[in-house]
């Protein structure tokens, strides 16, 4: 059972993945903030139906799979790396993501309710707050990503080149290249889902640090 529990942590995140693809793809017309109070409440008093199953099914689950997502990444990232805080860094990201998830789905429950209700003024302002919640998914993902692969690079959970995208796609979203990043963050969930996945789940033999020799990490006399 706790072999079936451990394989089934990485697979949320792949499960996470393409629901993540799902969402962009929902949630490519959304009105900006510039857009006028008419045309932002005009959306989203059309489009009801389409937010409703995004805010009570598509960001509840996604918040729920990344909590267990972030649970097998610290996991991986505790074995064999000496006890950094890598793997505490990056369940938080995965926990800060899945409340940004959630509120986004509260975000949306409230919009589409407000225009069915015919209130204007309530859609708009909530459009302006949503308009804006990338900046904590940013924020998430990027220590979730950058601890990871961190943490890939001392245990050799991942493979280097994986390691090093990891780490890039990462530090990306606290750039103005931020967006790119972003939409990489789908594929990135689905391909180290389905590599922690596999096989056996125990981590290599970590990279022995300057100084230290192979006795050291296995402990011989």
């Amino acid at each position: 059972m706790s072999d079936r529990f451990d394989r089934f942590l990485p697979l949320a995140g792949v499960l996470a993945g393409l629901l993540f693809f799902a969402g962009l793809i929902l949630l490519r017309n959304d009105p900006p903030s510039e857009n006028a109070v008419a045309e932002t409440f005009s959306y989203w008093q059309n489009n009801r139906g389409q937010h409703q199953i995004i805010a009570l099914l598509l960001t509840p689950l996604m918040a729920f799979l990344l909590i267990f997502f972030g649970a097998g990444l610290r996991r991986r990232l505790e074995r064999g790396s000496d006890d950094s805080g890598l793997g505490t860094v990056a369940f938080g990201g995965a926990l800060l993501a899945a409340a940004t998830f959630a509120l986004v789905g509260m975000l949306e429950a409230a919009m589409t309710n407000a225009a069915h209700e015919g209130n204007r003024q309530a859609v708009y302002t909530l459009n302006q707050l949503h308009s804006y919640d990338w900046l904590g998914w940013n924020a998430a993902f990027a220590a979730m990503l950058i601890a990871t692969g961190l943490g890939a690079r001392r245990n050799r959970m991942l493979p280097t080149p994986l390691a090093w995208a990891t780490i890039v796609i990462g530090a990306s979203l606290l750039t103005p290249l931020g967006f790119f990043g972003f939409i990489l963050l789908p594929v990135w969930l689905i391909v180290v889902g389905l590599w922690l996945s596999r096989g056996k789940t125990t981590s290599p033999e970590p990279i022995a640090r300057a100084g230290s020799s192979r006795a050291d990490l296995v402990g011989a006399p």
